[in-house]
């Protein structure tokens, strides 16, 4: 009995040294032989309690998810002693965001690794699943009481999803938070039947961005700097966006380790012409503001199923744009809270969430929809974070659910 004890406070020890580091360093980091110096213990120790590093992954997710489940718990314990109107939804929810985006949260930063993780094995796949349906049924709770729906508490989930990845990289700035604050606004403005007013502070920020071009514009495809682009591209969709470094695609592409010095001034900016090359590769034509669709609005089945086709897990070539887009999303702002120099490029990507479709939505959405400045961001985050939450679930909505969405989260034209 004793030697079980030991054991498992041995244990324990051990997933909370991990919990720490995955923190500081992300869930690739993470190594057996950092983690015995942690905790002062030689990596036999380690492989005796867990076995293989997959079993310890496992039991860190385990502890995660019961400390969250503790957190969703105490969070609609406090609540359900409030009267939960409009203004008392948007403050909770921007304290929710603040208090994961904390340092001290680190089964949060758990979790958010683990969702972008490319290869999770079933036992993770399966936790997921069970940390998701516990948060969905938190939110279900705390919205019904004001919207009268306990489904729009799920799509509250989801946008929280994404936006919790942004909170991480962008809390405490100014431009961030005014955007944000705007954005759950008009997330309870709409659970609670309110026109959506006009996005000011998003407006605002817009009109002073410069986007990126298409890093790959103008260049030849045969040509070092596209093949390059293009392979880091291939890797971080992939393996995600840290396993791209100048010896994995120097190596890939048959070149030395100088070659990309020769064409960017620092690997950062490499990284992150990359990413933008991956988005705008990806991108499918409908979804592309640079070409408009011509022929006028689809119609919702043919919207629907066009939106499904972007949450793919799996299809021809073209398919599953926004599970590869969220996903280099959280990853770019879990980097920029090691990376300062990528906090710039996570702003650059919330500030106009949902301006790609906004622009050009008379060709893109269905007439009956009224797509304003607010609406679009709804959409733009929710979209997004079920994206995130199919890959890491294997769980990708259908047409049908999707359309279900855009009636809760945009109003119809009268």
């Amino acid at each position: 009995m004793m030697t079980t004890k030991t054991h498992s406070s041995e244990a324990a020890r051990i997933v909370a040294a991990a919990m720490s580091r995955v923190a500081e360093v992300g869930l690739d980091g993470l190594t057996m032989r950092d983690l015995a110096r942690a905790v002062g213990k030689s990596t036999t120790v380690i492989v005796n309690q867990f076995g293989t590093k997959q079993g310890l992954l496992e039991a860190l997710a385990q502890s995660a998810y019961e400390l969250d489940a503790a957190y969703h718990h105490a969070l609609v314990a406090r609540a359900s002693r409030l009267t939960l109107g409009r203004d008392a939804l948007v403050a909770l929810a921007s304290q929710y965001l603040r208090e994961r985006a904390q340092a001290s949260a680190s089964f949060v930063r758990v979790w958010e690794n683990l969702l972008v993780m490319s290869h999770k094995g079933p036992a993770l796949r399966d936790l997921m699943g069970r940390w998701e349906a516990m948060r969905r049924q938190a939110w279900r709770a705390l919205v019904a009481q004001t919207s009268g729906s306990s489904a729009y508490g799920e799509a509250v989930c989801a946008y929280l999803t994404l936006e919790q990845f942004y909170a991480g990289a962008l809390v405490g700035r100014l431009d961030y938070e005014t955007i944000a604050a705007e954005g759950l606004g008009g997330l309870f403005d709409r659970a609670c039947g309110r026109p959506d007013e006009p996005a000011s502070a998003t407006e605002s920020f817009i009109d002073q961005l410069v986007i990126p071009r298409a890093p790959a514009d103008g260049l030849d495809p045969c040509s070092m700097k596209f093949r390059l682009l293009d392979l880091a591209a291939d890797q971080m969709l992939a393996d995600g966006v840290d396993a791209v470094t100048n010896r994995s695609v120097s190596h890939a592409v048959g070149t030395s380790t100088s070659t990309i010095a020769y064409h960017w001034p620092d690997m950062d900016r490499f990284v992150m012409d990359a990413i933008w090359h991956a988005v705008f590769r990806e991108m499918p034509e409908f979804l592309d503001h640079r070409q408009p669709a011509a022929g006028g609005a689809p119609d919702v089945q043919e919207w629907g199923e066009r939106m499904a086709r972007t949450l793919a897990l799996d299809g021809p070539p073209g398919t599953g744009f926004y599970v590869k887009y969220a996903k280099l999303i959280a990853q770019v702002c879990l980097r920029a809270r090691r990376d300062p120099a990528f906090a710039e490029l996570a702003m650059i990507l919330r500030g106009p969430e949902g301006g790609g479709t906004y622009i050009n939505h008379a060709e893109l959405w269905p007439a009956q929809f009224d797509l304003t400045r607010r609406a679009a961001t709804r959409f733009a985050l929710w979209i997004k974070g079920v994206a995130i939450l199919a890959a890491a679930t294997g769980d990708a909505p259908s047409a049908a659910r999707i359309m279900d969405a855009a009636a809760l989260l945009v109003r119809e034209r009268r």
